[in-house]
């Protein structure tokens, strides 16, 4: 039914970059994972997955390449599923990198996914509250020389995006198993994102409409590049009428995210869109609620009542 899935893994990441709070809910990770109930949440992954067959997985966090049973986890959900993304932010230990490319993996369907941000040091360090660059950089060769393939998502929004290509290209050496995706600044909650997104949105527009061109202006050469949602919400940015988004006619994409977690309540967040308004979602009540309930709801449409409060809406050109 649902092409795409995307999950939340229960488990801490390190990092606490300032554009995001998902490190915030670190403490109930720990806790789950203390108590055992973090895997509830995983297993009912594997149960949607399994149930749902999508063409492509996307798994974030927390931090999955910190997660213990990742590479179990990983085997399981491959039985359902074409592609596996996996975010990680390469802020971690160097001998995480080791650990991972030891594992038993799929690697024709596994997919490294990462944002950078500008590649510059003093810039990411302020970004990242300190983290240090060279560790970021080497993990980031790391992954490059694994067999699997790697996505870097890069932003169309900043004004050194030619520079950032450039630096990334000269400090990472990247080889025919990497590629470059664009994507635009999305809010990540609370407004965080929103000044931003209307500030740079005549240049999102000068931009989008070309992916392929600038990318290549980057020095990128003529490599495919990977389509992504951007790509399909096109005409909603152009024109601010939600009733093109693509999202609202069929069930494209399903996404589940840590909601509350305690022995007696373990409850996901979902919903069908990567550009709700971040406090808004349906909840599934793990062990309570069947998940048959993940396709019916999308059918209702009660969800669609929320369209006009689209992320995406902060970059509609402006009427003259």
């Amino acid at each position: 039914m649902f092409q795409y899935i995307r999950v939340q893994m229960i488990h801490p990441c390190q990092a606490k970059c300032v554009w995001c709070s998902t490190y915030r809910k670190n403490p109930q990770f720990r806790a789950l994972e203390k108590s055992g109930h973090a895997e509830d949440f995983h297993n009912a992954y594997i149960d949607i997955i399994a149930k749902y067959r999508p063409k492509e997985v996307f798994i974030s966090g927390g931090e999955p390449l910190l997660y213990p049973k990742i590479e179990s986890f990983l085997k399981t959900i491959a039985q359902h599923t074409e592609v596996i993304h996996i975010f990680t932010s390469y802020q971690f230990n160097r001998r995480v990198m080791d650990r991972f490319s030891k594992m038993s993996l799929p690697v024709d369907k596994i997919i490294l996914n990462h944002t950078p941000i500008y590649f510059e040091p003093e810039r990411w360090e302020k970004l990242t509250r300190g983290f240090p660059f060279e560790i970021y950089i080497d993990n980031v060769r790391k992954a490059a020389k694994l067999p699997m393939r790697k996505r870097f998502k890069f932003i169309i929004n900043h004004s050194q995006f030619h520079d950032e290509v450039a630096r990334f290209q000269q400090l990472i050496e990247p080889n025919q198993t990497c590629e470059i995706s664009l994507k635009v600044i999305n809010d990540q909650g609370a407004g965080l994102g929103v000044e931003t997104m209307r500030r740079t949105s005549e240049r999102v527009q000068e931009r989008i409409y070309d992916l392929d061109t600038i990318l290549k202006e980057a020095g990128w050469g003529d490599r495919v590049r990977p389509k992504t949602s951007v790509d399909v919400m096109k005409d909603v940015i152009k024109s601010g009428q939600i009733e093109q988004c693509v999202y609202r006619k069929k069930p494209l994409e399903l996404r589940l995210a840590y909601y509350k977690g305690s022995p007696d309540k373990k409850v996901l967040k979902y919903r069908y869109c990567p550009y709700f308004p971040p406090d808004f979602g349906h909840k599934l009540h793990l062990g309570r609620d069947d998940i048959s309930k993940l396709g019916k709801n999308y059918h209702k449409g009660p969800f669609r009542d929320h369209c006009g409060k689209c992320r995406m809406l902060n970059y509609k050109q402006p009427a003259k």
